[in-house]
């Protein structure tokens, strides 16, 4: 991945996340992760990847997050400088890491 490509993924990483934390809907003790921004080669797209923590609750919050599309692509316009930004599609992450990560909480309580 080039540099310029690497930096404009950052970017979009710590702003998406600060724009779900302002506007995203949460529940009391519910997390909401930027996980990963993949950005194709053009950058004319980024799948933003959105770990959600706990699982039960996860589809409801997502579908939510995912009608934030447009507005979060206008939010990132208005804190950037590029003339062109990419599409923004969020995608819901469920990797090996949340079953871990809930396993490893559920220890933390217990103790």
């Amino acid at each position: 991945m080039p540099h310029q490509q690497e930096r404009f993924a950052s970017f979009l990483r710590r702003e998406i996340a600060g724009f779900l934390q302002q506007n995203a809907p949460r529940g009391e003790n519910i997390f909401i992760s930027v996980t990963r921004v993949i950005t194709k080669e053009r950058s004319d797209k980024a799948d933003v990847l959105i770990s959600i923590f706990p699982d039960k609750n996860a589809n409801a919050i997502f579908h939510d997050i995912k009608r934030m599309e447009k507005s979060a692509r206008k939010y990132i316009a208005s804190r950037s400088r590029r003339q062109f930004i990419p599409l923004i599609k969020f995608v819901l992450y469920g990797g090996d890491k949340t079953a871990d990560l809930e396993n490893l909480l559920e220890k933390v309580k217990n103790e």
